[in-house]
């Protein structure tokens, strides 16, 4: 069977398929606070390598991902072991591999939006590296194929997120 010009199935790879790609901005869409997280809501996260003194957990009813603008949005929250909590409501991209800090919990069960917000790279060091983690096994995963928050919520509940081996086999 071959194909011709004219078939329905013919892709020439100069035709574009979006024929003003060029002129393409990516916009993102408005980000509305969601609520303040219940310990309830929260799902435990595995970090490669973690801080012995910290959890990591990620509050389901906060997860969302937009197709529209490609993020996901995702509330974390990082308890120590004497029961201090960070928590911020954060945006990633996997295209580009880049987070946003939307707000921060300010210690009365309320988001603050930081002066600044603006997309930074995800860095891999011990600090972040629960961002690292999140991007790589679950928000950016390339096995889940359609993303969807539930997609993701599923992950992080039954998924067990495994270190890329590197070498040969």
């Amino acid at each position: 069977m071959t194909a011709r010009k004219g078939d329905s199935n013919f892709y020439d790879p100069h035709d574009s398929v979006n024929p003003n790609v060029e002129e393409y901005e990516w916009q993102e869409l408005n980000t509305e606070l969601p609520d303040f997280p219940a310990d309830d809501d929260l799902l435990e996260f595995q970090v490669t390598r973690p801080n012995a003194a910290f959890q990591y957990f990620i509050d389901a009813k906060s997860l969302s991902y937009t197709e529209a603008d490609g993020i996901v949005r995702y509330t974390v929250v990082i308890k120590s072991r004497t029961g201090a909590k960070n928590v911020a409501f954060e945006g990633m991209r996997c295209t580009t591999r880049e987070f946003k800090t939307y707000a921060f919990g300010n210690g009365k069960n309320k988001f603050v939006r930081p002066r600044k917000i603006e997309w930074k790279s995800i860095l891999d060091n011990d600090y972040t590296r629960y961002r690292k983690d999140l991007q790589e096994f679950y928000f950016c995963n390339i096995r889940i194929l359609d993303l969807s928050a539930d997609k993701i919520i599923s992950e992080l509940k039954y998924g067990r997120p495994q270190a890329l081996e590197s070498g040969f086999r």
